[in-house]
């Protein structure tokens, strides 16, 4: 199971990505995730749904 927090409820395993913030150095920059229903409640856009981690895909 995902360990990514949701930024709109307390629960684990966050499956989404609804923003990003890019540092201005051109360093990557912050993802922030949430499950794809806390996001849809709220009706925030959906920027990419996070892949299973291959641990979690053989099980």
């Amino acid at each position: 199971m995902s360990h990514r927090e949701c930024t709109y409820c307390p629960e684990p395993g966050a499956d989404v990505c609804v923003r990003m913030h890019v540092a201005s150095s051109g360093s990557g920059g912050i993802s922030v995730f949430a499950h794809a229903a806390c996001a849809e409640q709220r009706g925030v856009q959906v920027l990419y749904r996070v892949l299973p981690e291959r641990s979690e895909v053989t099980r």
